[in-house]
């Protein structure tokens, strides 16, 4: 009786299942498709996830040196051991970002515009400049000078801080800026009919201006008297092509000009053309065309040879050149996933076990990749195996440079340093 009642209750639920069934068929041709369920589970990366060694608060972007982390604070600057954070000794009132750490001395501004120079050992003052410059934004040091830029370039003497010169430039100037030989190159734009770019030759001695040259991107080479410079398209002289010209670094002169077409346009059927973004990386000049980038030797003739080629093979849409060379990688990013490609056999490798969110920024660090994302992760990967090595946590959103000093990496959220070794695995054996 028992084994029938059995049966019985089967043969029911069996029924039941394929009355189920035929519904379930009968309702997937009729799907609404109102949902879409994806990759439904916590996301989970093989490494540990760690605690920083140390965190403080702080105020604009902190310098390294000398085993130190340099940075702001309520106006004064402070100092403190990048192995465990303690504070080593503070120095000034009212000082404000930028802070610049070269070869024993740091630099700072002033609310009331005046650079000062501090012994980084000691903290110690060693001057202040004698003129002020308000609204600096960027303090380099190069040489036996130091100069400040608040759309104006000022020079100073990096021994005593006494005022050289003012450039002679009525119209500011961005802040990026190249020294070679007796010459600083500077670059600004000019608005009218329309806009467009113009580099500028001052003599460093004096900061006149020797002369400027239109329609070009900063230079991406210096070397012997001359300069690179990416050509621009413009009203007056369409380049439709990419186009480095080499100048004479005393006049200004087009010296070379030297065309890049790895499109294969031909300009003669009326084709359009197309400016590729073009830098210098040791022997090779590199064209990039959003997810392409091609690879010419630097002194050979590009219309004789066939340029490399290398573009990430990958399913997901977006990924655009990112930056590199660098240890042998051109790197690519969506700003959701990164990929890198191999120059010696242009293999792609995967890096995205160890990204967990949108991306906010990354920076290649020895044998290492740190990508700092929105969701407050920062994941630490293995260049050249692509394993994630370990994950910290901030709560935070927006990052800056991450920063390597003493065997520490340093990084910068807004508002908050955090400081942890740097994996092992990562030290690169480059000295």
């Amino acid at each position: 009786m028992r084994n029938w009642k059995t049966a019985f209750s089967r043969g029911v639920m069996m029924a039941c299942c394929s009355l189920l069934l035929m519904s379930s068929v009968v309702s997937a041709s009729f799907d609404s498709r109102t949902s879409y369920v994806g990759d439904n589970e916590e996301t989970k990366i093989a490494a540990p996830i760690i605690k920083p060694q140390w965190s403080l608060n702080y105020e604009g972007i902190a310098a390294t040196g000398e085993g130190k982390v340099f940075y702001l604070l309520k106006g004064k600057v402070i100092a403190v051991n990048i192995q465990n954070g303690k504070k080593l000794w503070e120095y000034g009132s009212q000082l404000k970002a930028p802070v610049v750490y070269k070869e024993g001395q740091l630099y700072v501004n002033s609310s009331g515009g005046r650079v000062h120079a501090i012994k980084a050992s000691s903290g110690k003052k060693v001057w202040v400049a004698s003129v002020n410059a308000n609204n600096i934004h960027d303090i380099i040091p190069d040489g036996d000078q130091l100069f400040t830029f608040n759309g104006d370039i000022q020079a100073y003497s990096i021994k005593d801080g006494k005022f050289q010169w003012r450039d002679n430039y009525k119209e500011p100037l961005h802040t990026k800026i190249l020294f070679h030989g007796d010459f600083i190159i500077g670059e600004n734009e000019l608005s009218g009919a329309y806009t467009y770019s113009l580099l500028h030759a001052f003599d460093r001695k004096t900061g006149k201006r020797v002369w400027e040259a239109a329609h070009y991107n900063f230079p991406i080479g210096a070397k012997d008297g001359t300069l690179t410079a990416q050509k621009l398209v413009n009203l007056f002289e369409p380049a439709p092509l990419t186009t480095l010209d080499t100048l004479d670094i005393k006049t200004g002169k087009v010296l070379n000009s030297v065309q890049y077409n790895p499109l294969k346009i031909d300009l003669n059927k009326g084709e359009s053309g197309n400016e590729g973004d073009a830098w210098i990386n040791g022997d090779n000049v590199f064209v990039n065309f959003n997810s392409e980038v091609y690879s010419y030797p630097l002194n050979a003739d590009p219309s004789k040879i066939e340029p490399k080629v290398y573009k990430p093979v990958v399913y997901a849409p977006g990924f655009k050149y990112a930056a590199g060379p660098y240890e042998g990688k051109l790197i690519y990013t969506n700003g959701r996933g990164i990929y890198g490609v191999k120059l010696i056999n242009k293999t792609t490798v995967d890096y995205n076990a160890g990204v967990t969110g949108l991306i906010a920024r990354f920076d290649l660090i020895g044998k290492g990749i740190y990508v700092a994302q929105t969701d407050g992760t920062v994941s630490v990967i293995h260049l050249d195996t692509a394993a994630p090595i370990v994950q910290l946590k901030t709560n935070e959103r927006e990052f800056g440079e991450t920063l390597l000093e003493s065997g520490m990496i340093v990084i910068q959220t807004k508002g908050k340093l955090l400081a942890f070794k740097q994996p092992t695995s990562l030290k690169s054996s480059v000295k």
